[in-house]
């Protein structure tokens, strides 16, 4: 028997299709198919309106000669079977065999199986019995009419569910649970069902209620039916695949329906409720996913975007942000685009976007969001951050962001933000620490802009009176780690190495002692925090070797007795190669060049040098290791 459901599109709809529209044919080539989930899922959409006529599930169906008497004598039965036919491709008539069949092997089972009888107190032990006996077809199909048999009594699908929940709350067992997950998800995925659970509880807390349920990220409250709450608590408490599928069954119905979540009374296109319902349903679809996808699958997010659809056009759009600063304008909009739309309201939202972010009004309308200086960076960055985490395709973010980086560029330029840290005279610390501030903020846009201010802040930060202002003038050595840390971190935003000059240590090796005092002082007013010296390369081998990992840089003299500081270097490289070795030099010939590079130096420096051309090297060598 061959079931199908209707995929045409729904026009109204911007091309999406019913969320339950599943498009494949549901094909039962014998009697035993009808009890697997599809087929049985098959039956709640062929004899919907007996099954709710008489709150009924399909599994009661199948599992009880009552019922399918009555069915067999109910007016539209003939109907039901001719529309199933139709649906195959069949002649008249050739369905009846298997509904024959069904009818058969009920009677035959329940004559010659005696159904056993389940209270709360029995229901596991019992099912146990059973499948002990056989826990093939006959044994699943004897547990299943012992339920029908235990729900007789009830005559609505609330009272049907709150037995079912009854039985479960007595076992842990996965067998005796997975025929009440069954029966319970046949209630959820009829309509009547679930109107039947819920009684008088409106949309929106009932479609929260599934929501909670199907994520199992929040309590239901204590206002909500018993037979609800009943269910959260056996869903917490085990796995319930056919449940847990029902439920987005009865969700994605539920957000098919025209109630709306943004109960203001207002116009259902008004801005206001057109943005709360988006809102609402932008928070309900983060709850809802999973993984790369949603919970329920495709089908999901078919229902969240032909929701959309109805609210997000280019019609809507010009009325959604009308009134509003541009900087609210690219938040709206950039808000829809990140939720799951219909293929044309999406469209519609980017386009609408890059109308805005390509024309030639765009600098002096973002500019003029903001008085100040500095909440302008801060805007560009924001757009331009909205852009880069946007769902447009790739090569349209990278256009859009650099727009955004090229208004920010020759912003910076045109108000000369940068003049003070790239002048000769040194700027004060706190102009410097002004602008690493910002670039903590996230102030800068990717590109252009962030590498102009990154060149201009990496040589202030590492300045001697900047070090000395900011870091060693703190009170406490705990509050120089903190504004270390603070300061570090605040420049890797922008892709600038900062080295904490105050926990390193130098090994400063020269057989003169003048050259000694001097590097070591320029050192020491670089806030470099441990300074060792060393008379000559033998002594500073010992030193090395007596504990090879507490340098962070070596300056060393080339032209010494004993030992070289060639000899030095290719010692040391042995160790550790990776440490690095400034040469002090002399002799700055090409071949005197060539043998230090050949003995991997990092660098060197030719004599006589000035205290700022040593701060260079030192720096120059010093984030060669720590650059990002």
């Amino acid at each position: 028997m061959t079931l199908t459901t209707d995929t045409a599109p729904d026009e109204a709809h911007g091309g999406i299709p019913d969320p339950e529209a599943a498009g494949e044919a549901l094909v039962c080539q014998s009697a035993d198919e009808f009890y697997l989930p599809p087929g049985r899922e098959a039956i709640g959409r062929v004899c919907e309106r007996f099954l709710n006529e008489n709150a009924l599930t399909p599994g009661e169906l199948l599992h009880s000669a009552r019922h399918q008497t009555a069915l067999s004598n109910h007016p539209l039965f003939v109907s039901m079977i001719q529309q199933a036919e139709r649906a195959q491709g069949r002649k008249l008539g050739t369905l009846n065999a298997l509904v024959n069949e069904i009818a058969r092997q009920t009677r035959d089972r329940t004559r010659d199986w005696p159904i056993p009888e389940v209270t709360p107190e029995t229901y596991g032990s019992v099912i146990a019995e059973v499948l002990s006996r056989d826990a093939a077809f006959t044994g699943r199909f004897l547990v299943a009419a012992a339920l029908v048999l235990h729900l007789q009594p009830a005559r609505t699908f609330a009272e049907k569910a709150e037995m079912l929940l009854d039985l479960a709350s007595t076992t842990e067992d996965p067998d005796a649970l997975a025929p009440v997950d069954q029966f319970l998800a046949e209630i959820l995925r009829a309509e009547s069902g679930m109107a039947s659970l819920a009684g008088e509880t409106p949309f929106v807390p009932l479609v929260e209620a599934i929501v909670a349920l199907a994520a199992g990220d929040a309590e239901l409250p204590g206002t909500l039916p018993l037979p609800l709450r009943q269910l959260e608590t056996l869903v917490r408490r085990a796995p319930m695949p056919q449940i847990a599928d029902a439920l987005m069954v009865a969700f994605r119905r539920e957000l098919a329906k025209p109630d709306r979540f943004a109960t203001n009374g207002g116009d259902l296109f008004g801005i206001e409720t057109v943005q709360r319902e988006l809102t609402t349903l932008a928070a309900m679809a983060q709850r809802l996913r999973s993984g790369d996808g949603y919970l329920g699958g495709p089908k999901t997010e078919a229902a969240f975007q032909r929701r959309m659809s109805l609210l997000v056009s280019e019609d809507t759009l010009p009325e959604m942000v009308k009134g509003r600063s541009f900087i609210q304008k690219l938040r709206t909009l950039f808000a829809m685009q990140a939720m799951p739309l219909a293929p044309n309201s999406k469209k519609a939202v980017d386009g609408y976007l890059k109308s805005y972010l390509d024309s030639r009004e765009f600098t002096s309308r973002v500019l003029d969001c903001w008085k100040e200086r500095t909440d302008k960076l801060k805007g560009l960055a924001e757009v331009q951050k909205m852009v880069l985490d946007s769902s447009f395709a790739p090569e349209d973010r990278e256009y859009l962001a650099g727009l955004v980086d090229e208004t920010q560029n020759a912003f910076i330029r045109t108000h000369r933000l940068l003049a003070a840290l790239t002048s000769k005279v040194d700027p004060s610390p706190d102009t410097v620490l002004d602008m690493v501030k910002l670039a903590a903020d996230g102030a800068f846009c990717v590109g252009k802009s962030r590498t102009a201010v990154a060149r201009a802040l990496y040589r202030q930060v590492h300045r001697p009176r900047f070090i000395r202002t900011f870091l060693l003038s703190a009170p406490t050595g705990k509050e120089r780690g903190a504004r270390a840390s603070w300061l570090k971190a605040s420049l890797s935003m922008i892709g600038v190495p900062f080295i904490d000059m105050g926990a390193l240590r130098v090994l400063v090796v020269d057989d003169e002692e003048g050259p000694r005092i001097y590097v070591e002082s320029v050192l020491r007013d670089l806030g470099v925090g441990t300074v060792h010296l060393a008379c000559d390369g033998q002594e500073a081998l010992e030193r090395f070797e007596g504990d090879d990992q507490r340098y962070h840089l070596i300056i060393c003299d080339w032209m010494m007795p004993r030992v070289s500081g060639l000899e030095v270097l290719k010692s040391i490289r042995a160790a550790r190669p990776e440490l690095p070795f400034l040469m002090v030099t002399a002799l700055a010939t090409l071949q005197a060049v060539e043998r230090a590079i050949a003995a991997q130096v990092t660098a060197y420096i030719a004599k006589p040098f000035t205290p700022d051309q040593l701060e260079d090297k030192v720096l120059l060598v010093l984030t060669q290791k720590a650059s990002l």
